[in-house]
């Protein structure tokens, strides 16, 4: 079981008890003043909802005690509260009765004033079996502290050892007065409570901080008061304490300055107020160390509450000069007090820290686990008190950041900085890419992997997700509904987007995302069906790169801009007709957009990561030695760009990183030659031509002139000698390998993304593919950094189980393949379209797209599906490694083949947008290779079917009969049969 935030665990196994039903005794009329005049149960509830607080209690109304213990023989109760005057009935007698049918069901009485004749048994001993006596005095408020007080006593012992809860001791034996301090004490702390939560990350985090607020214990006696202290004397927040109570059995006067005594010989911190009749004892009390408190003051409750405010760490906390005790700074939140802190006078830290005040505060919020950390952070005697200030913002500063990882926080303009990770702004959904990257955050976290590298930073990049129900507003308020599901141009519905305004409070929120993050910030597509478990949506809407240089109005422009383009896109021809295949209305899709901090470093005019990568934790495509399930990674320098579009990258196993690894170029001999970066000097252009994106393709000689960005990630070849050097400051042509990193273990990238794919594929319940980059480049102190990107499930395609291939259809079949991706039988189609291999030239790539497309939309007319075959890589980016087609220029294909050719030999790629689109939607993949004996085509057969139309790269031929083609996934082994 995974929780949203590990500071919250504490919290959420809190008040585990509550009072939900109370049974209430009195007579009609004693009824009639609480419900109707009084109108109880009603405030009550207004009390609860104003406070914040869930679960009002439901009251059950009984006249007599023989018609209470009935119902509490046949129900379930959690209180009784009985009034003092029941006619015959005696209370004394009902409360020992109670007793026995439950001997731990609270009893309280109640008494409609303090004048009431039965009031002398509130001050006898014949009430040993009623738990409190209370007056009601027309003031609802009375039972919101009489259900609390008995919530906080059922809780008191298991709450304090589970959190370090604190505690308020009263000591009150006067039921007046306390029947007076309780509704304010608990009004207070309840709405103190509320607003220390303001830096909760979420409603659930407010809801659950609710139940840590510090709890009230009632004693009436000097020796209760005394066991109170001694069981939790490192639980206490402060003592409010009358001066003359029972001490030892007898009336003693002085009894409020004995336990004061006592008290502050252990703890002279603890904050005690002694309050009396008699004001001539304020001079003693105050030499004790104690305030003073005079009871027959006209605003006693009021100054009662300003004590609680100032001494109990409520409200703000107001820094102080020492010599003058005038306010210089205060801070409302944590967040304040992490800024302020480092401004604020030494003299005056030293004053505040001696006190204890920062730990008191901190407990009064409820930040229980940082309040003992402060408190433990001593200035020593003869110490530098400068030091410790610079500890104590150092461990606030620590503790806010690593609280908001594996949380999804609520954006709120007033708390956002550089310490908040994950936010979304809006109630909608995340998306589908915003609620993986979510997921595997707080599955990261709860796994507690970033602890088994503590050399690495492990994390998602510090995220904001703009959820779908800011793209619904946008879209109604500038009614945008009709335009966007017509069949406009790309460009023309991008530039509709573009001019028209977000909201007000989208735009102040998104300007506070600029005033926290000023490196470059990439804006992301995270649609409803994007990253789904069986329509992923790879690939299919547009991801934006903002250098985020600039005045801070450009910047917040280019944001803004970013933000409708993403959105735009939901609309754009290709994801229109890929919603189409996957039988999913344009409705059906809503857009998210994640907005995130590029990571990477400044490479001269330049930045870009060291390493970016894609991995899967099933490998379709295994070499000798290799299992499946040992998982494949590809890397490549610069931007991700390279693997999921070009499909041009290193492939390791990460369960073996210290084979031979491959690049998937075109030509096999040599490495990557090209990367993407972004370039900081030119802003961002929507508009222009690539300027969506906003990427550059730089040839990797462009890198060389900085070396720390190659380190580990190139080698050097020595023309001389014809040897590789692992050093990139030596002369020579270089070349990247990953060596340092896959060989060397400069970096553990492939022992992190082991674990990753193995937690990711546990916590998903099936295999799946991550997305990452790598900055080895970060400033010192900072760690390198390990950023996970994206994860989402591998798409699955048929899952028949039963596909056999007999030993006759090998020897017959037209194509026989041993690498496969899918499984299952497909029975129906009888078109291929296959390439002319004597016509094959890699520079036509181009135009076999070109050709592809209309031999497609002729398909797409007849709804016929077909087998495609065809050279190199389909998809990819790259036109020397395949044929760059989009997936609605083959959307009727069933079958995908792809052959190398000779002197054409070019890897499979599985880590492409292309490739996991098509295998979603239930494709099945064959790649043979015949030059290197790796399955076998039969072209003379293909050329037995008649031909139904030719262009100059491609024959589209069908068969009077339906083809038999059967892929079996788990053998690796796929046919294609000419009956």
């Amino acid at each position: 079981m995974y929780t949203l935030d590990p500071t919250w665990l504490p919290f959420s196994n809190l008040m585990l008890k509550h009072i939900y039903n109370v049974l209430l005794i009195c007579n009609d009329y004693d009824r009639f003043l609480l419900e109707e005049d009084g109108r109880v149960e009603e405030e009550l509830y207004l009390e609860y909802t104003q406070l914040g607080l869930n679960n009002p209690p439901k009251f059950t109304h009984t006249s007599t005690a023989e018609e209470a213990l009935n119902l509490l023989n046949q129900r379930k109760f959690d209180l009784v509260v009985t009034m003092l005057d029941l006619g015959t009935d005696s209370v004394e007698q009902l409360a020992t009765t109670i007793k026995k049918i439950d001997p731990q069901m609270p009893v309280i009485a109640l008494s409609p004033s303090s004048s009431h004749k039965r009031n002398k048994l509130i001050k006898g001993s014949d009430g040993k079996d009623i738990d409190y006596f209370f007056y009601w005095q027309g003031d609802p408020t009375i039972f919101l502290a009489m259900i609390k007080l008995v919530e906080d006593g059922m809780n008191l012992e298991h709450d304090t050892q589970e959190a370090d809860v604190q505690l308020i001791i009263l000591v009150e034996d006067s039921v007046r007065f306390y029947s007076s301090y309780l509704p304010m004490m608990y009004t207070t702390l309840i709405q103190q409570n509320r607003s220390a939560i303001l830096e909760a990350l979420n409603n659930w985090g407010k809801t659950l901080r609710m139940r840590g607020r510090p709890k009230i214990a009632l004693a009436r006696t000097y020796e209760e008061a005394q066991e109170l202290y001694t069981k939790y004397r490192h639980n206490i927040l402060g003592i409010i304490t009358d001066m003359s109570y029972l001490k030892e059995g007898k009336q003693d006067k002085y009894a409020g300055l004995h336990l004061t005594k006592m008290v502050h010989a252990n703890d002279p911190e603890i904050p005690i107020l002694i309050q009396s009749s008699d004001n001539t004892v304020q001079e003693m009390v105050e030499d004790a160390g104690a305030y003073f408190l005079w009871k027959n003051n006209s605003a006693l409750l009021f100054e009662l509450n300003k004590f609680m405010t100032k001494h109990y760490g409520f409200g703000p906390f107001i820094f102080r000069d020492p010599d003058t005790m005038e306010e210089i700074a205060r801070a409302e939140t944590m967040r304040d007090l992490q800024r302020v802190l480092p401004k604020i006078p030494t003299k005056s830290f030293d004053f505040h820290s001696r006190r204890n005040d920062f730990s008191r505060w901190l407990r009064a919020q409820s930040l229980y686990a940082i309040a003992a950390r402060i408190k433990d952070l001593k200035i020593p005697a003869n110490g530098d008190a400068k030091v410790v200030q610079q500890q104590m913002t150092e461990i606030i500063r620590n503790y806010r950041k690593e609280r908001t990882k594996g949380v999804i926080a609520q954006f709120s303009r007033n708390n956002y900085d550089e310490t908040l990770f994950f936010s979304r702004i809006g109630g909608g959904s995340l998306g589908g890419k915003g609620r993986g990257l979510a997921f595997i955050d707080m599955v990261l976290r709860a796994a507690k992997l970033p602890e088994k590298y503590p050399d690495v930073y492990l994390s998602i990049p510090r995220t904001v997700v703009v959820t779908t129900d800011q793209f619904t507003q946008f879209l109604e308020e500038n009614d945008l509904n009709d335009i966007a599901s017509g069949d406009l141009p790309d460009e023309t519905l991008l530039k509709i987007f573009l001019s028209k305004p977000l909201s007000n409070e989208l735009v102040l929120n998104l300007a506070e995302i600029v005033q926290v993050i000023h490196q470059p910030i990439c804006v992301r597509s995270s649609s409803l069906l994007e990253d789904s478990h069986y329509q992923p949506f790879a690939g299919v809407y547009e991801t934006c790169m903002l250098p985020n240089q600039g005045s801070d109005e450009t910047r917040l422009q280019e944001l803004c801009d970013a933000v409708r383009a993403v959105w735009a896109s939901t609309f754009f021809r290709s994801a229109k007709e890929y919603l189409k295949a996957t039988e999913h209305m344009l409705e059906d899709e809503k857009m998210a957009v994640i907005i995130q901090q590029v990571i990477g470093s400044n490479h001269g005019p330049y930045w870009y990561p060291n390493i970016s990568g894609v991995a899967r934790s099933l490998n379709y495509y295994p070499l000798g030695g290799e299992k499946p399930e040992d998982g494949v990674g590809m890397l490549s320098f610069g931007f991700g760009k390279s693997v999921v579009d070009n499909g041009s990258a290193l492939r390791f196993s990460p369960t073996h990183p210290k084979r031979p690894a491959q690049f998937l170029g075109g030509n096999q001999t040599s490495s990557q030659s090209t990367f993407y970066a972004l370039n900081m000097k030119n802003g961002y252009h929507p508009l222009e031509e690539g300027g969506l994106e906003n990427l550059e393709l730089l040839n990797f000689r462009e890198s060389w002139a900085y070396p720390e960005a190659i380190r580990y990630i190139a080698s050097t070849y020595d023309l001389a000698s014809g040897m590789l050097s692992e050093s990139v400051r030596t002369e020579g042509e270089k070349v990247i390998t990953f060596n340092g990193i896959l060989k060397y273990d400069a970096f553990p990238l492939a022992s992190i993304v082991k674990d990753v794919l193995q937690l990711g594929t546990e916590a998903m319940g099936k295999p799946v593919e991550i997305e990452f980059a790598v900055n080895l480049n970060r400033a010192a102190p900072k760690m390198r950094e390990f950023s996970l990107l994206q994860i989402r499930p591998i798409a699955a395609g048929n899952e028949e189980n039963d596909v056999t291939i007999s030993e006759k259809e090998r020897e017959r079949a037209a194509i026989h393949s041993h690498v496969v991706m899918g499984n299952g039988k497909i029975d129906h189609v009888q078109d291929i379209i296959y390439v002319k291999v004597e016509n094959f030239s890699a520079s036509a790539m181009r135009g076999m797209a070109k050709e592809l497309g209309k031999l497609n939309a002729a398909m797409v007319v007849a709804e016929r599906d077909y087998v495609l075959v065809v050279a190199g890589r389909l998809g990819s980016c790259d036109p020397w490694l395949g044929i760059p087609v989009t997936w609605s220029q083959i959307s009727r294909s069933k079958v995908i083949v792809e052959t190398g050719l000779q002197g054409f030999q070019v890897e499979p790629s599985q880590g492409t947008h292309f490739f996991q689109n098509m295998t979603s939607l239930g494709c099945l993949y064959l790649t043979i290779n015949p030059a290197y004996r790796s399955g076998s085509m039969q072209y003379e057969k293909l050329k037995t079917l008649p031909m139904v139309s030719e262009t100059e790269h491609f024959i589209h031929a069908r068969s009077e009969k339906p083809l038999t083609i059967k892929v079996n996934g788990f053998d690796g082994e796929g046919v294609v049969l000419i009956d």
